[in-house]
């Protein structure tokens, strides 16, 4: 899960007034790599370089996505109970309404209805401001408090747990409404097990980055352990379950389970935060910011240049799995292939929404480095 504030040029206040919920960019000593083609730039000598980036608009990645026409009216919705819920501060409220999570949404569930388009919206901006806490606020390396608050987080979707005072623990209480929501919609015992079981990976995911940041230990893993942790993080799997929900897909679990859908999910999950990590590299070296892969892959021996053409290797080979997934998947009889395609799809679009919504929220890229980014692909550090 990106961090709420990764909004390019706005470090802003937390976006919600909870208990050790802060915000603001912190600075940390950082891996400062200058392998690129370096230029003289600006009056105070300042040195400027160029990256080659991948290709970020290919294979599943390609095409134009659809949106879901309830985007404006529902988004505003959404975003104005949640100011309204956290006491929102006016310089908040704008970074808030900036992000537009709704367009996120919009795309990755462009079928869904307006009951579940809004629960998606209200969802997917408590997984922001959530993560947001351990990635770039107070949280981010404090690892006995942050363990807390996943127990506490976890236990919500018991069904023994009282209501959340919503005065108290504003970010609670809306991961239980939208957990309570999602129960009433479909009460299906597998689908709630697979809505708790990718929040159960993904917050611990980010408890064991929180470890690391801690411990100071981030670029000592190695890359599959790196990215098992980031696939969970990213928060994919979870937002996967939401748009399973809202488009009423039915698949039985077995099918979940087949090795050709497991390894789609996890090349969809990893795409999504590789092409991250290529876009948030300028900004992650500004401001000091070490967990990005090209970070690791430098501190593993690679030059810059290097690092970023690895990473499009670890791209290309997510893109190859895919097709080489869905070319061995078995026939479930006409009526479940179907729905096993609307799956597929739906893990597509996911992916491809939120490389859409990073060029478009410019949460990492000012319009002119991303028509640079796109076009040449070309990152300018």
């Amino acid at each position: 899960m990106p961090s709420a504030n990764e909004t390019n040029g706005s470090n802003g206040d937390s976006v919600l007034n909870d208990s050790h919920v802060t915000n603001g960019i912190k600075k940390t000593n950082g891996v400062n790599g200058t392998n690129g083609k370096s230029e003289t730039n600006g009056a105070n000598g300042a040195k400027s370089r160029t990256l080659h980036i991948p290709d970020l608009f290919g294979g599943i990645l390609s095409g134009e996505p659809v949106e879901n026409p309830r985007e404006p009216e529902i988004g505003r919705m959404s975003e104005e109970w949640t100011k309204a819920l956290t006491k929102m501060d006016p310089k908040t409220a704008k970074i808030l309404t900036k992000a537009n999570f709704a367009y996120l949404i919009s795309l990755s569930a462009p079928q869904a209805d307006a009951e579940a388009f809004r629960m998606a919206v209200d969802w997917c901006i408590w997984a922001f401001v959530f993560d947001d806490q351990y990635d770039e606020g107070a949280m981010r390396d404090k690892t006995i408090e942050s363990s807390h608050e996943m127990i506490y987080t976890l236990s919500l979707m018991d069904d023994s747990y009282p209501p959340v005072d919503p005065k108290k623990y504003p970010l609670r209480y809306m991961f239980q409404s939208t957990w309570r929501r999602f129960q009433q919609r479909n009460p299906a015992p597998d689908l709630q097990q697979r809505w708790k079981e990718s929040h159960r990976k993904c917050l611990f995911a980010i408890l064991q980055q929180v470890w690391l940041a801690q411990s100071k230990t981030g670029l000592d893993v190695t890359i599959p352990d790196y990215m098992e942790t980031r696939r969970q993080s990213i928060g994919s799997y979870c937002l996967f379950v939401v748009v399973e929900w809202a488009h009423g897909i039915k698949l039985t679990q077995d099918i979940f389970d087949h090795p050709s859908v497991a390894t789609c999910e996890r090349a969809a999950a990893d795409l999504t935060w590789l092409v991250n990590d290529v876009l948030s590299y300028k900004k992650d070296m500004a401001f000091g910011v070490e967990h990005n892969i090209i970070c690791l892959l430098k501190r593993q021996g690679c030059s810059e240049q290097e690092a970023m053409d690895r990473t499009g290797e670890i791209m290309d080979q997510c893109q190859k799995d895919w097709e080489d997934a869905v070319a061995n998947l078995p026939s479930w009889g006409e009526e479940t292939d179907k729905e096993v395609q609307r799956y597929l799809g739906a893990c597509r679009d996911v992916a491809r929404a939120n490389l859409w919504w990073s060029f478009k929220s410019g949460r990492y890229l000012n319009a002119e480095e991303a028509v640079q980014a796109r076009t040449a692909r070309i990152l300018t550090l």
